[in-house]
């Protein structure tokens, strides 16, 4: 999970709704919790949506996902 603010958060989930209307995101999914409120960052996020589609078969946005070579 990716820690991240509340206008952060803000900024994804308006990214995937305007995707979603103008038919350009065909699924996905987000997961948001709040870890701690008096954090800078409180939010831990991981989503995963699909994007450009109206342009062909598209791809994704990738957020907060650990990738095992990483650890």
């Amino acid at each position: 999970m990716q820690n991240m603010s509340r206008d952060q958060l803000l900024q994804i989930l308006d990214d995937i709704r305007q995707r979603v209307a103008s038919g350009d995101s065909l699924e996905g999914n987000l997961r948001y919790l709040l870890a701690d409120i008096t954090a800078e960052h409180p939010y831990n996020v991981d989503a995963m949506y699909r994007v450009g589609n109206q342009m062909g078969q598209g791809g994704c946005i990738v957020i907060g996902v650990d990738h095992p070579e990483a650890a």
